[in-house]
C-alpha cells in the first residue's frame, strides 16, 4: 500500500493555519489533496493534523483524516519523523509513503506518479525531489523598501 501522507498542523510560527490560508480560491491544503487524489499510484492520501478544522477542510475535500496527531509531535519541535512514525505506528501494512507538504502547491500530478514510478525502478529505500537553483543561495532573496 502506497500512501499519501499530508503533514498539516494548526499552529504555526509564522502564518496562524498557514495550512487553510487562501490560495487561488482554495485553502492552501486543497492543491496537495487534489494532487495526491488525482495521481494513479496512491492507495490512500492521508492528512496528519492536530487541528479539527484542518480536519473537517481535508475530509470535505476526500482526503482520509483517520486520528488526530498527539500533541506531543504537533508542536514546534515536532519533525517530519515523528509523524511518519506516527503513521506508521497508526496504519499496518505500509509499503511506501509520499511525503507531501501542503506549502507546496505548486507540484502536479506527473511529479507524484514521476517520483513513485522512479522508486519503484530503482528500489530505492527514500527519494527527495529537489530544484537546481541558477545562483547562489544568499543572493536568492532582496529587500524592498519596508525592508520586507
Amino acid at each position: 500500500m502506497i500512501i499519501g501522507l499530508i503533514p498539516a498542523r494548526g499552529g504555526s510560527k509564522g502564518i496562524k493555519k498557514k495550512n487553510i490560508k487562501d490560495f487561488c480560491g482554495k485553502p492552501l491544503i486543497y492543491w496537495t489533496i487534489k494532487q495526491a487524489l488525482e495521481s494513479k499510484c496512491l492507495d490512500r492520501v492521508i492528512v496528519s493534523t492536530d487541528d479539527i478544522e484542518i480536519a473537517e477542510i481535508s475530509s470535505n475535500y476526500g482526503a482520509e483524516v483517520p486520528f488526530l496527531r498527539p500533541k506531543e509531535i504537533s508542536g514546534d519541535e515536532a519533525t517530519s519523523v515523528s509523524t511518519v512514525i506516527h503513521l506508521i505506528d497508526t496504519i499496518p501494512k505500509i509499503k511506501s509513503i509520499l511525503f507531501l507538504q501542503p506549502t507546496s502547491p505548486l507540484r502536479n500530478v506527473s511529479d507524484i506518479e514521476g517520483i513513485i514510478s522512479l522508486q519503484e525502478e530503482t528500489k530505492a529505500q527514500s527519494i527527495i525531489s529537489l530544484t537546481e537553483v541558477t545562483e547562489h543561495p544568499s543572493l536568492m532573496f532582496s529587500l524592498n523598501k519596508k525592508k520586507i
